[in-house]
């Protein structure tokens, strides 16, 4: 058996996008809460910006960001 280490080639159709780090990460963060919080929702930041739903959110709660219910119905009672 051995013990390399065996690279898969990226899906078809996929692009590598690299990871934000550092002082870009809160920059973007920074930038997606005042975004998020001028009415935008998650689904738009991230198709605008080519990042998934996730990564958004993450950034967003890393930006110390207060997420929106989910709308919908509201019940009353």
């Amino acid at each position: 058996m051995s013990t390399e280490v065996q690279h898969r080639a990226p899906r078809v159709g996929t692009t590598y996008r690299p990871r934000i780090k550092g002082p870009e990460r809160v920059a973007v963060a920074r930038s997606l809460g005042r975004d998020y919080n001028a009415g935008a929702t998650i689904r738009r930041l991230a198709e605008e910006r080519g990042m998934s739903y996730g990564t958004v959110r993450a950034l967003l709660l890393e930006a110390k960001v207060t997420l929106r219910g989910r709308g919908g119905r509201v019940a009353r009672g």
